[in-house]
């Protein structure tokens, strides 16, 4: 059997990869694990998502960050156990002049209807509810400490000591007035 030249070039090009191809296959190829994705309660991030939707909607990324974090620090520091049950936490006060219902966030009293899932503003806010729950994220923003916040545009004269402002809202913990 003869071999032309185009022919010998292929064998002595295709037998070394072939032959490299066998001890590469005899070794562990080590390839990086994917990053681990937590999983999470989504019912838990839309609930979340939807309370910075109302609260801060039009905030800064910052701003949004810091409502989720109250939020969060109300579910650690026992007013609820989750994050839905922390939004729409109810009481019912009766009053000399009748009963009514007092809300966490003024929005669930005034039974605002579910945000578009479509809007950019609550888009972010579901990014930022599932960093937040998914990963703890921006615990920076406000301290754990941060339990109340209410806008400027308000001032209801609470007892709470003011941590800092950040936009239109202003952000407080418990303990004296400073």
């Amino acid at each position: 059997m003869s071999l032309t030249f185009p022919k010998l070039m292929k064998f002595f090009i295709f037998i070394p990869l072939i032959l490299s191809s066998l001890f590469v296959m005899d070794r562990t190829i080590h390839v990086a694990e994917p990053a681990l994705i937590p999983k999470v309660d989504w019912a838990q991030v839309k609930c979340l998502a939807t309370g910075i939707f109302f609260e801060a909607g039009s905030e800064s990324h910052v701003g949004q960050a810091a409502v989720a974090r109250v939020i969060m620090n109300r579910v650690r520091h026992g007013f609820a156990s989750t994050p839905c049950k922390v939004i729409y936490q109810t009481h019912v006060v009766q009053k000399d002049d009748g009963r009514f219902k007092l809300c966490q966030f003024s929005w669930v009293c005034d039974n605002k209807a579910k945000p578009n899932e479509k809007d950019p503003r609550f888009i972010q806010a579901m990014d930022i509810a599932y960093r937040v729950i998914a990963f703890d994220a921006y615990k920076d923003v406000v301290p754990k400490s941060a339990l109340f916040f209410h806008a400027t545009t308000v001032d209801p004269n609470w007892p709470y000591r003011k941590l800092k402002q950040i936009g239109n809202h202003i952000f407080y913990a418990r303990g004296n007035k400073k």
